[in-house]
C-alpha cells in the first residue's frame, strides 16, 4: 500500500496555483474579520483579486502543461468556494458594519449576516451546479455568473469607492449589489466564457484588458477601471449570451465560427 499517491511532476504547477489562491483567500478572511476600518479592509479586497489572477492562471498553465485533471477540478472548485464565495461575503459584511453602524448592531445587522450567509450558499450552489452541468452546456457558455466574476466585481467596485472618496453613506448599497451578485450567480442567463478572438480588432482590445489587470492589480492602481472593464464584461457578455442563445440552452445552440 503506497502511503501516499503519486502522481506526474507537471500536475504541481497549475495545483501549486491553486493552492496558493486558497491561502490568498484565507488571509483575505482573517483580514476582513481582524479589520477596524475601511483601509485596512481594502487590503482583504486587493487579495480577492489577486487570487482571481490566480483562478484565471491556474487553468491556463495546466492546459499550457497538459495536466488538467478531476482532481485539479475538484480543488479549484474547493479553493473558488473559499475565495469567491465566503472572502467576499466576509469583506462586504464588514465594510458595512464598520462604514455603516447602523448596520452594526439589532435586526439591521443580524439581517447583513443572513444576506452574507444568502451569498455564500449561492456561491456553494454555483460551484455545484457548474461541477454537474459542464458537460451538457458545452464549452461556449457559463450558466449564471461566474463565481470568479462576482467576487472580483465586488472587490474592485469596494477599492473604487474608496478610491474615489464617495463617502459612508453609500456603502449600504454594497448590500444589495452582493445580493444581485448572488442571484446572477445561480441564474440560468448565458455568459460566455472568455476565449481570445481572431477578429483582430477585438483580438487587440482583449489583450489590452488581460494585459492591464495583470498589470494593475500587483501595483494596486485604478480601481475605477477594473470595476469598468469588469462590469462592462459581464453586462456585454450577458447581452451578447441572450443574443447568441436566443433563450435556448446553450447546449443547444450551433457553434459559432470565430472572427
Amino acid at each position: 500500500m503506497r502511503l501516499f499517491d503519486r502522481f506526474p511532476a507537471r500536475y504541481l504547477a497549475p495545483n501549486g496555483v491553486t493552492c496558493i489562491g486558497l491561502v490568498l483567500g484565507l488571509l483575505s478572511i482573517r483580514t476582513s474579520l481582524t479589520a477596524t476600518s475601511l483601509v485596512q479592509l481594502q487590503g482583504a479586497a486587493w487579495l480577492i483579486l489577486y487570487a482571481v489572477l490566480l483562478d484565471k492562471a491556474d487553468g491556463a498553465i495546466a492546459r499550457r502543461l497538459n495536466a488538467s485533471s478531476e482532481f485539479g477540478v475538484q480543488l479549484d472548485s474547493f479553493s473558488d468556494f473559499v475565495t469567491f464565495g465566503i472572502c467576499p461575503a466576509a469583506l462586504i459584511t464588514q465594510v458595512v458594519a464598520i462604514g455603516a453602524p447602523e448596520w452594526s448592531q439589532g435586526v439591521a445587522h443580524v439581517a447583513l449576516l443572513g444576506l452574507g450567509a444568502l451569498y455564500v450558499l449561492t456561491a456553494a450552489i454555483r460551484l455545484a451546479k457548474f461541477n454537474v452541468t459542464t458537460a451538457s452546456v458545452g464549452t461556449r457558455f457559463f450558466l449564471g455568473l461566474p463565481s470568479t466574476s462576482s467576487g472580483g466585481l465586488l472587490a474592485s467596485a469596494f477599492l473604487a469607492h474608496q478610491a474615489n472618496n464617495l463617502g459612508t453613506q453609500s456603502l449600504p448599497a454594497f448590500v444589495g449589489f452582493m445580493v444581485l451578485n448572488a442571484v446572477l450567480m445561480v441564474c440560468n442567463l448565458p455568459q460566455p466564457k472568455l476565449h481570445i478572438s481572431s477578429q483582430p480588432t477585438l483580438k487587440a482590445f482583449q489583450m489590452l484588458a488581460v494585459v492591464s489587470v495583470y498589470v494593475l492589480i500587483p501595483l494596486h492602481r485604478a480601481p475605477t477601471y477594473l470595476i469598468a472593464v469588469s462590469a462592462l464584461y459581464t453586462i456585454g457578455g450577458f447581452i451578447y449570451g441572450l443574443r447568441v442563445t436566443g433563450g435556448k440552452q446553450p447546449s443547444d445552440v450551433a457553434p459559432q465560427p470565430s472572427h
